[in-house]
């Protein structure tokens, strides 16, 4: 048998460790990592990145459905490298924490104030000449859907903290407005019938969406967002105020700092990342079942896109060697 001493054991792990390491060095990861958040904007921009970076750069992409948690852990280990859709109203925390000045994470604009508000059908606006909040005031019962003499609002399924929100407003504005809490499958059933019949409706919604790019709706003004006007104890109506309208949100890409020295190419594609919201609305039309239009899986709503903007493409590739 053979015999090793002390020294000769030492000597094998030594260089054993350092292989491993040089190993790991040699192999740096090649790949661009991609955070796939659970709402329809944030997969169809997932395979927008994945397409060009694939087909234009020649770097493969491998997208993870993860929730806005796991990325930033992922992106501070360097084994997550883009979160595709950073909302700064829900990740404050994250993006202060993770992509400040001396983070692991930078970050571009994709698109500005996305708004969230209380939106009707453009013809409800011109017949009854209601632009606002306060035009609606003795006009609510035009939006009686169920018949019973009060008017109806939409304000998202009651499990979401927004329908909280959007009950106080109504009550804070004043309004003869009853709630509607069903879900947002059995909502948007509604607002089709009501389309077609040209019926008044009035509901909450957000962009992006695919709804903008079918129906020609009116967001109603509202005095704008501050703190001060926005007093909302959650699970405390009677504790709450709420005269404004709800916060915008800009709408960020993140990814890490690591990629500058280990995929420059994939970093300065991300630093030149933006999308206009019109067409993330559109992108989202692409692959929803839609009347005269053929639903289309991720990846080929990302193509198809993609090879009809070649102007924001090429902004995309600009400077890159």
């Amino acid at each position: 048998m053979l015999k090793c001493g002390k020294r000769q054991i030492g000597l094998v792990v030594f260089l054993t460790l350092t292989f491993f390491a040089f190993s790991s060095a040699m192999a740096a990861r090649k790949n661009v990592r991609i955070s796939e958040q659970n709402w329809t904007g944030s997969t169809v921009i997932c395979h927008v990145m994945k397409y060009v970076l694939e087909n234009k750069l020649d770097i493969p992409v491998k997208i993870m459905q993860l929730n806005g948690a796991a990325t930033w852990a992922g992106m501070t280990k360097n084994d997550v490298d883009v979160f595709s859709e950073i909302w700064e109203t829900a990740e404050s925390e994250g993006l202060e924490k993770f992509a400040g000045p001396d983070g692991p994470v930078a970050k571009t604009l994709s698109y500005a104030k996305a708004p969230m508000g209380w939106y009707i059908p453009k013809y409800v606006s011109d017949k009854h000449d209601i632009k606002s909040m306060d035009d609606l005031k003795g006009k609510e019962d035009i939006f009686d859907i169920n018949s019973n003499g009060k008017g109806d609002i939409w304000v998202g399924p009651s499990s979401w903290k927004v329908a909280e929100q959007n009950k106080i407003r109504i009550r804070d504005y004043g309004l003869e407005l009853e709630p509607n809490g069903v879900e947002q499958w059995a909502w948007l059933a509604t607002l089709k019938e009501a389309y077609k019949k040209e019926r008044p409706v009035i509901f909450y919604y957000w962009e992006p969406e695919w709804l903008f790019t079918q129906y020609d709706l009116v967001m109603l003004e509202e005095p704008d967002y501050s703190p001060e006007c926005f007093q909302w104890v959650q699970g405390e109506p009677e504790k709450s105020k709420i005269t404004c309208a709800l916060q915008p949100s800009d709408v960020w890409v993140g990814f890490t700092k690591d990629l500058k020295t280990r995929l420059p190419r994939a970093y300065q594609f991300f630093q030149n990342w933006y999308i206009p919201i019109e067409q993330v609305n559109a992108l989202v039309a692409l692959v929803t079942d839609l009347p005269d239009t053929p639903k289309l899986s991720s990846e080929k709503a990302a193509e198809k896109w993609v090879n009809d903007h070649p102007d924001i493409v090429n902004d995309w590739l600009k400077g890159i060697k």
